[in-house]
């Protein structure tokens, strides 16, 4: 394809005006060649996760380790996609289980002037184990971000969805940013 649309130019333009063409188009296209590799190179924050959901039963409860990634969506919002695998136990007989998250929370204070950080949020979760049904919950939570140490901010999430959720979170430090 590249040698037709060279030659349809080269027939329209002529051969003094191919070559700056070409270097017109180039540098009209830098710019945005820049921004997509840029674009590239800011992937959403990561975050490792502990949780556990219904912690207090003694018959069932699930205790999970995960990774996610947190999307901006704004200034104010991030979408939270987890993935964890661990243990449930339903009516005292441990199973292997996964989850998904896929929660938005509203920051309350997106541009970290406070060295702790609040946010709450909502979204939809899916729980499945070996031999049980597979099930989705709506879940809400309460994120309290820690201030950072290093490269990661500790965050506890307490919410519901499912039972009790309570997860210590560690998400990737973002300059200025939640």
């Amino acid at each position: 394809m590249h040698w037709s649309l060279s030659r349809f130019a080269y027939a329209l333009i002529g051969r003094e005006r191919h070559a700056a063409a070409f270097a017109l188009l180039a540098l009209a296209l830098a710019p945005a060649a820049r921004a997509q590799q840029a674009a590239r190179r800011t992937s959403p924050p990561l975050e490792l996760r502990a949780d556990a959901i219904d912690p207090r039963s003694t018959r069932n409860g699930t205790l999970q380790a995960g990774v996610g990634v947190n999307i901006p969506l704004g200034s104010y919002m991030r979408l939270e996609l987890d993935g964890a695998g661990g243990v449930t136990r339903r009516e005292e007989v441990d199973q292997h289980s996964g989850r998904g998250d896929a929660i938005a929370r509203f920051l309350l204070d997106p541009f970290a002037e406070s060295s702790w950080g609040l946010s709450i949020g909502g979204g939809m979760s899916v729980l499945f184990a070996d031999g049980a049904q597979t099930r989705g919950y709506l879940v809400v939570v309460a994120d309290l971000e820690a201030p950072r140490i290093g490269a990661l901010v500790p965050a506890l999430q307490v919410g519901l969805g499912g039972g009790l959720r309570v997860g210590l979170v560690a998400r990737a430090y973002r300059a200025g940013r939640r």
